[in-house]
């Protein structure tokens, strides 16, 4: 199957209405699935059924880890995979040869999520550098790559990678159409300066919109001053009822099923591997996140009130809690949801998407296929109108 051939309800064509919407795949689901003992066992049929349910239902692509991907790739027609690489991690000829077999056996629908990490996650890969020296080695590796995975089967000799020329014959394609699309993020001056040299499509999770509107246009100056035009993409949760009641019903019941011991266990130790201060030394300008740190240092939870901080938002958490400070105390957007009904919940995403430019939506929700059926249902023809016609039914 070629690019062409993946059919337009995913939103292939340029210039189609409505965001490209993409889910999320990963075998630690379940109702409350941060709470461990709420999860499921992580099996292969766990993530074998979330991408079929993703597949028929019409989302464009699905973010996963990236071990699992390419096992799902017989389940699906139609699902564009976005996969996490480190880069410098894998020498960029291997990780072209791979994008070329996924590609391969996919019919062309792999995506790199460009992730720079943190510095205790790189230091386990073996990658010690400094920040500014990581996004020069990105550069350079992501440049080579693309060319590596467009059959440039020449020589290189670079700053931090060098390979010979290619002996053996090319894989199979088919190929990308100017080749792998590189999506990713870096709000800092050096991170923005990266991303509008490499990435395609920049993403950030769904901070408070005139601050995420603030740093989509510095992104886009950069570019424009590249001769570059980028994509933008958000990442947030969605709990979408028929009737907002119901929705916030949801969303106070999974608080409440998690024990503060879950969150406390690891909100210091995330908090500084972000570079932020510990929870005792932690503060915020804001009321409400002050609210909740307080409430995490007294050893409970906070409460909607301090969660919900506009109309059908709220700061919420979600499975990278584990890995990222809790109920956005951080500031990072990284538990954001959107709360309600379906009207509102699109009312509230669509504002985002034209106050900012947004142009895809990864969202989640737990349980992962269950979420994503209630979402594909009351949601997506909402955000754009033709999913209800093209989607496949259930």
């Amino acid at each position: 199957m070629s690019i062409a051939e993946l059919g337009t309800d995913v939103g292939i064509e340029p210039g189609r209405a409505g965001p490209q919407v993409l889910w999320y795949i990963n075998p630690t689901d379940g109702e409350v699935p941060w709470e461990p003992s709420e999860r499921v066992a992580p099996t292969f049929d766990v993530i074998r059924h979330q991408a079929r349910t993703l597949d028929r239902l019409g989302y464009y692509g699905a973010l996963t880890t990236a071990r699992e991907a390419i096992s799902l790739v017989a389940d699906t027609e139609r699902l564009r995979f976005l996969i996490p690489e480190y880069p410098g991690v894998k020498p960029p000829v291997l990780l072209a040869e791979e994008a070329q077999v996924f590609d391969q056996y996919s019919g062309g629908r792999l995506i790199y999520n460009q992730v720079n990490g943190a510095d205790p996650v790189l230091h386990r890969y073996g990658r010690f550098g400094s920040k500014a020296e990581r996004y020069r080695v990105s550069a350079e590796f992501w440049t080579q790559v693309k060319r590596l995975y467009l059959d440039d089967a020449e020589p290189f000799e670079g700053e931090f990678f060098s390979y010979g020329p290619r002996y053996k014959p090319a894989i199979p394609g088919p190929r990308q159409p100017g080749g792998i699309e590189v999506w990713g993020t870096g709000a800092s001056p050096e991170g923005i300066a990266h991303a509008a040299e490499v990435l395609d499509v920049y993403l950030s999770f769904m901070s408070e919109p005139t601050a995420l509107t603030g740093l989509f246009d510095r992104v886009r100056a950069a570019a424009a001053e590249r001769g570059r035009r980028l994509r933008f993409g958000v990442l947030a949760s969605v709990i979408v009822r028929e009737t907002d009641e119901q929705a916030w019903e949801r969303f106070e019941w999974q608080v409440n099923r998690t024990r503060p011991e879950t969150v406390l266990a690891t909100a210091d130790r995330n908090l500084r591997s972000f570079g932020y201060p510990g929870l005792d030394e932690l503060s915020s300008r804001d009321p409400q996140v002050q609210n909740r740190i307080d409430a995490l240092r007294a050893g409970r939870l906070p409460d909607r009130a301090d969660l919900e901080f506009a109309p059908n938002m709220a700061a919420g958490l979600t499975t990278w809690t584990a890995a990222e400070p809790p109920f956005d105390i951080a500031g990072k957007g990284t538990g954001t949801y959107f709360v309600g009904s379906p009207e509102n919940v699109a009312a509230a995403m669509s504002a985002v998407a034209e106050q900012a430019g947004v142009d895809i939506w990864i969202l989640s929700g737990w349980p992962l296929a269950a979420e994503a059926e209630i979402t594909a249902e009351l949601l997506l023809p909402l955000l754009n109108p033709s999913h209800a016609s093209t989607s496949p039914q259930t």
